[in-house]
């Protein structure tokens, strides 16, 4: 039985990344006033977007409710009475 030997791989990646020392502070990305700018139109687009397919679909369910459904039901009960 050989007690020299160590069970699995060796973990190379840990000893090399151990004599690499990092940096104490991390620096902070400053943004430009452009950079800024840009986000919140892409935010108040996103916003826009999502408002105007909920009120599209609100119209939508709305029309369906109160027009479709109604006129579906009548040509049913035409259909109904002309079959029998």
């Amino acid at each position: 039985m050989n007690r020299s030997t160590k069970q699995g791989a060796p973990d190379y990646h840990i000893t090399s990344a151990q004599s690499q020392k990092g940096n104490r502070s991390v620096p902070r990305h400053r943004r430009s006033a452009a950079e800024i700018e840009r986000e919140n139109q892409t935010m108040a687009f996103k916003a826009g977007l999502f408002l105007g397919f909920g009120i599209a679909a609100l119209a939508f369910a709305i029309i369906l409710w109160a027009w479709v459904i109604p006129t579906m039901d009548n040509a049913v009960s035409i259909a109904q009475g002309m079959v029998a």
